[in-house]
C-alpha cells in the first residue's frame, strides 16, 4: 500500500481541513531507500576521516605486539624518541585517567602494559610531524615479549580461572510480569556491517584543555563516554563529531 503525505490546507479564518495529497512520500516500508551518501562514495568524492587534513597536524602510529599471547617483559621507546620530526611516544602509563575501554563492559586496556591477548594488540602510540616518520618510529621501539599458549577454548579458560572480569546476570520473568505479552513469529535478514572508510580519525585541540573528535563511528555517545574517562577530561571538554563509514 502507498504511504501518503497529509498536510494541513488552510481556509482563511474558519480553520482548516486536513487533506491528502497524491505525493507518493519515497522510501516507505518495502521500498528501497536511497542512501544520501551513495553516489558520492561511488563516485570517489566522499571525505572519510582519513581525508580528513588540518593545518599542521601530526599523524599518528602504533606499536604492535603480533603474537596472540604473551607476557611483556620490557618495552623501550627510547629510539623513537629523539627522532626527527617525533613529537610524542606514549604507553599505558600516559593514559591520564582510566586505562580500560569498550562498549558494553570496560574490560580492554588503552594499551596493553603487562601481557597482550590478541594479534595486533597495540602497546605504544608515536605522534610525529609525517605519516612515514610516524610509522618509521613506531618500529623502532623495542618490544620484549615471551610468547605464551593462548587459550582459545571457554571451558578451559574457566577451568584455569582466566577471567578478567565476573559479571552477575539476574534473570527475570517477563511473561509472567508483563501487563501485555505479544507473541508472533518475526524472521529478520543477517546483515554484516562492511565500512568502506579505513580505521583512523583526526583530534583537534581547542586551546582550552578541550577536543574535538572526528571518528568514523555509529556509537558517538559511547566514544564519548569512554573518551571522557580515559582522558580524565569533563563531559563537556571532549567533543565528538561523526564522519562517515
Amino acid at each position: 500500500m502507498p504511504l501518503y503525505r497529509i498536510r494541513r490546507h488552510h481556509q482563511g479564518d474558519h480553520g482548516g481541513d486536513m487533506t491528502v495529497v497524491g505525493r507518493r512520500v519515497r522510501g516507505g516500508v518495502g521500498e528501497s531507500v536511497r542512501r544520501p551518501d551513495g553516489v558520492p562514495k561511488v563516485t570517489g568524492r566522499f571525505a572519510y576521516v582519513g581525508d580528513l587534513h588540518t593545518e599542521g597536524m601530526l599523524w599518528g602510529a602504533t606499536r604492535r605486539i603480533y603474537v596472540p599471547h604473551g607476557r611483556i617483559i620490557h618495552i623501550d621507546i627510547t629510539p623513537a624518541q629523539p627522532m626527527p620530526g617525533v613529537q610524542a611516544v606514549l604507553t599505558q602509563d600516559d593514559v591520564p585517567g582510566f586505562k580500560y575501554q569498550g562498549q558494553i563492559v570496560q574490560d580492554q586496556p588503552v594499551l596493553a602494559e603487562q601481557e597482550v591477548r590478541y594479534w595486533g594488540e597495540p602497546v605504544a602510540l608515536v605522534a610525529a610531524e609525517s605519516r612515514e616518520t610516524a610509522r618509521v618510529a613506531a618500529e623502532a621501539i623495542i618490544t620484549d615479549v615471551e610468547p605464551l599458549e593462548p587459550l582459545t577454548n571457554l571451558e578451559e579458560a574457566l577451568d584455569r580461572g582466566e577471567v578478567f572480569r565476573h559479571m552477575t546476570v539476574r534473570r527475570g520473568d517477563p511473561d509472567a510480569h508483563g501487563t501485555v505479552v505479544v507473541e508472533g513469529y518475526y524472521e529478520t535478514p543477517s546483515v554484516d556491517q562492511a565500512p568502506l572508510g579505513t580505521e583512523a580519525g583526526l583530534a583537534i585541540p581547542d586551546g582550552s584543555g578541550g577536543v574535538d573528535l572526528y571518528p568514523p563511528s555509529q556509537w558517538i555517545h559511547v566514544d564519548h563516554e569512554q573518551l571522557v574517562r580515559c582522558l580524565a577530561l569533563d563531559p563537556e571538554q571532549v567533543r565528538v563529531h561523526p564522519t562517515g563509514l
